[in-house]
């Protein structure tokens, strides 16, 4: 009698009796999709990490100003305010268009002066631009994807700046100094005094009013960022930097005048006005201390975006 062995085989399925093709090897489709997968990881693993740089941040900054229709309307009304408001001055000064009835004017008869009044309505607008341009993504709520984007958030107000700049620098310095030249020939046109570019003080005056304007939009800016609100930033920039000057002159006894001095706006008047007064600082000293409410403003701005949430 013989013995059997027992078959270690394992047994037969039901399918791999209907396919006898049938193997336990790795399908082409598994191994082509894991071959993809890790191409795909290694792809990941090797491509370049795009750094978060100031570069970037400002780019990204002056899209979104420059795709905003609102903002050149804006600096079209700027650009329109400055030099039509002048031109209509100085005509109002030669008689070409009826002036007040008392005689008086912009410009108060001086030819400086005359040609550069549409800058005072500039500096409203300038600084309602620079509100909106830092205050606009608190009310929206974009602000918060924007801060996860770039943790480090003193680029992102350096980038605004930046932006501001490049987009407000060239139409407020192409307007006085169209308003400068096409008032000047108004004036000399109707026979009254006119000033030439080499006359001492005119560039001065003509370049400090530029920098006047810019100046307020970036004081309105550093507000938007500080108060994160449109309304309470417009309603700051007009009552304590345009209004409150003139009210506290008004109201405040004559010992209070060596303080007034130090204002935004009378500071500004130091170094845009022609004829210097015992009221106002000299030109390098105003220059000097609107520059530093420029610098509190944006150091306000900094630190109420790096301390508070969004």
């Amino acid at each position: 009698m013989t013995a059997t062995l027992p078959d270690d085989t394992p047994p037969t399925t039901t399918r791999e009796k209907a396919d006898p093709t049938m193997t336990t090897s790795t399908s082409p489709d598994t191994t082509t999709a894991h071959t993809a997968s890790s191409a795909h990881r290694h792809r990941a693993a090797t491509a370049p990490a795009y750094r978060i740089t100031l570069a970037r941040v400002i780019r990204a900054e002056w899209i979104k100003l420059r795709t905003l229709r609102s903002t050149w309307a804006m600096l079209t009304a700027v650009l329109l305010t400055i030099v039509g408001i002048g031109a209509i001055a100085a005509a109002s000064a030669t008689g070409a268009v009826e002036g007040p009835r008392d005689g008086g004017g912009p410009g108060g008869g001086d030819p400086l002066s005359t040609v550069l009044s549409g800058s005072m309505l500039a500096v409203v607008l300038v600084g309602v631009l620079g509100v909106l341009f830092g205050a606009r993504e608190y009310s929206s709520g974009l602000i918060r994807s924007y801060l996860a984007a770039v943790p480090a958030r003193l680029p992102v107000l350096g980038a605004k700046v930046v932006a501001f700049l490049l987009a407000v620098v060239p139409v407020v310095l192409a307007g006085v100094v169209v308003a400068f030249v096409a008032g000047m020939a108004v004036l000399d046109a109707g026979g009254v005094a006119t000033v030439s570019w080499s006359d001492p003080g005119t560039p001065r005056v003509v370049l400090g009013t530029a920098g006047y304007v810019v100046g307020m939009g970036l004081i309105g800016l550093a507000l938007g960022v500080l108060l994160r609100s449109t309304a309470g930033a417009i309603s700051a920039l007009l009552a304590g930097v345009l209004v409150l000057p003139t009210l506290a002159g008004a109201l405040l006894p004559e010992a209070w005048d060596g303080l007034l001095k130090y204002l935004p706006s009378n500071a500004a008047s130091a170094f845009t006005s022609t004829v210097p007064t015992e009221s106002l600082l000299d030109s390098g000293a105003g220059a000097l201390v609107f520059a530093g409410w420029i610098v509190v403003a944006l150091t306000g701005a900094a630190v109420s975006l790096t301390r508070r949430d969004a």
